[in-house]
């Protein structure tokens, strides 16, 4: 459930990860319902033809939404991506710098949902984005968000 205070954190105390470290995308800032992060388009995000890869403009919609999404996490939650879209509008090369914006839209007592857009520092629009986010308890200190089941 969402908490009724302005969060606004040190982009020093967000933890990444290290797929997002791997990523080289920082974060700008973060206050209740939004966030803010930068990436500048280096050879290691390219795919053939010499342009973004798509799976690095589904990565930092998701991470700039979900991070929005997680400034209304009460104390003991967490969040999830459940759902996520993306739309291409245009293709975006190495040595461009991109800021990355995620809005929640919605936010419900189990799930939120949230919009974010990709533009260049000139304003031009790369790719929007909507997701569905599940609020989950967070875990105990030491202890993995979810448990590894046997398969099937």
């Amino acid at each position: 459930m969402p908490t009724n205070s302005v969060v606004t954190e040190s982009k020093d105390s967000w933890p990444l990860g290290p797929f997002l470290e791997g990523l080289r995308a920082e974060p700008v800032s973060s206050e209740k319902g939004r966030a803010t992060w930068r990436l500048t388009v280096a050879e290691q995000h390219l795919r053939t033809h010499g342009i973004l890869h798509g799976g690095v403009v589904a990565t930092l919609l998701d991470t700039a939404m979900g991070r929005a999404v997680s400034t209304l996490c009460r104390e003991d939650q967490s969040c999830v991506t459940a759902q996520l879209n993306v739309n291409f509008i245009r293709p975006s090369w190495s040595g461009e710098t991109l800021t990355i914006t995620g809005e929640v839209q919605h936010a419900g007592r189990q799930t939120s949902v949230a919009r974010g857009e990709i533009r260049t520092d000139a304003g031009v629009l790369v790719a929007t984005g909507t997701g569905t986010f599940l609020f989950v308890p967070r875990p105990v200190e030491g202890q993995p968000l979810f448990v590894k089941q046997p398969d099937a």
